[in-house]
Formats: C-alpha cells, sequence, structure tokens
C-alpha cells in the first residue's frame, strides 16, 4: 500500500540539502534563466530567512520530500514540486493549506513563467492590477474566494 502525501512543519536547518534537492529538480527544465548568485541567495534565504520568518509546509510520502512551500500573511514565496511528483496533486495540497491558513495571501510571478500562471489560474487565482514599474515583468494573483469552482479549497 502506498503512503499517502501528508505535510509537515519544517524540522530544522537539517533539511536544507533535501529541500535544495526539491527546488532543482523542480526548475531542472528551465535552468536558463538561473545564475550562480540566483542559488547562493536561494540556500542563504532557506537556512536564514524562511525558517524564522515565513510558514514552511513540506509534503512528504514515506521518507521522500515531493514538495514544498513558504509564505507569509500576505505572499507565497516559495512553492515547488519535484519534476516527477508534478500533476499529483502535491502541489494543490501545499497551496491549499496555505489558502486556509492566509487566506489574503498573493503570489507573484514572472510574465513569462506560462506554467506557474496556469497552475495559479487553474487552482482559482485571478490576476490583481497592481501599479508596478514599466520595466517589471511580474504579476500579482491571489484566490478568487467568489469562485465556487475553485479547486484549490
Amino acid at each position: 500500500m502506498e503512503d499517502s502525501i501528508v505535510l509537515r512543519e519544517w524540522t530544522s536547518i537539517d533539511e536544507v540539502p533535501d529541500l535544495l534537492d526539491v527546488w532543482k529538480s523542480s526548475v531542472e527544465c528551465r535552468l536558463d534563466f538561473l545564475s550562480a548568485h540566483d542559488l547562493d541567495a536561494l540556500a542563504t534565504a532557506l537556512e536564514s530567512i524562511y525558517s524564522q520568518t515565513l510558514h514552511v509546509r513540506i509534503a512528504q510520502q514515506g521518507d521522500q520530500i515531493l514538495g514544498f512551500a513558504a509564505w507569509n500573511d500576505s505572499e507565497i514565496e516559495i512553492l515547488w514540486v519535484r519534476h516527477a511528483d508534478r500533476h499529483h496533486g502535491v502541489g494543490r495540497l501545499l497551496l491549499s493549506h496555505i489558502i486556509e491558513h492566509s487566506p489574503e495571501a498573493g503570489v507573484h510571478l514572472d510574465a513569462q513563467r506560462t506554467l506557474a500562471i496556469e497552475f495559479f489560474q487553474n487552482c482559482g487565482f485571478r490576476q490583481v492590477p497592481i501599479a508596478v514599474q514599466e520595466s517589471s515583468p511580474r504579476l500579482l494573483w491571489r484566490y478568487d474566494f467568489s469562485r465556487v469552482d475553485n479547486v484549490a479549497r
């Protein structure tokens, strides 16, 4: 019998290598937009900032970490799922947990991240108009509670 997917809290800094593995897997097809500085910034954020200032939940099945999310009351900072575990409900499970605990949290997405935009749209998010600098390609998305058919809830 296959273990069910459970959400649990981040336990310690010792989990950073496992979370970095999930992140690397989730972006493996998109390494063209990453730099060494991006990787260093991610590691630093996971080790210091996220464990202290953001809520972190890990999706796990048995001993395998499938994905994780980090957010505060106003913004979803991270939602990553291991590439091999996409399309199995892991991202939706994490997103549902975020919406339940921080319903006002939005997500800023680069306009070129079409797969991420599609995922959030399919989970009931809609784009919110914001005043941005002309050079910023980032869009704000928030959960649309007015739609009764939203699947993230």
